[in-house]
């Protein structure tokens, strides 16, 4: 997954969440529900809700560059409520 480190110190500083649990959010067997979302701005996104290793619900945003080898761009996350 790629995480720009402008996105990353935006997950920092606004939304107080960590790479790694973004990373740990994601993976495939941490996932809770992923769905597309078709946004009129930003296009074809996925929303991942998941599980960090402590059980913090995290909901990420993901843009596909790649589906088929499995790359995406995160482009923001937060703690799931």
């Amino acid at each position: 997954m790629i995480i720009t480190p402008e996105v990353e110190h935006k997950l920092a500083t606004k939304h107080h969440v960590s790479r790694d649990e973004v990373e740990q959010a994601v993976r495939f067997s941490a996932f809770r529900d992923a769905r597309w979302h078709d946004h009129p701005e930003f296009g074809r996104r996925l929303l991942v809700r998941g599980l960090t290793e402590e059980r913090v619900p995290i909901l990420a945003i993901l843009r596909p560059i790649n589906e088929q080898d499995g790359i995406w761009e995160c482009k923001t996350a937060r703690r799931d409520l």
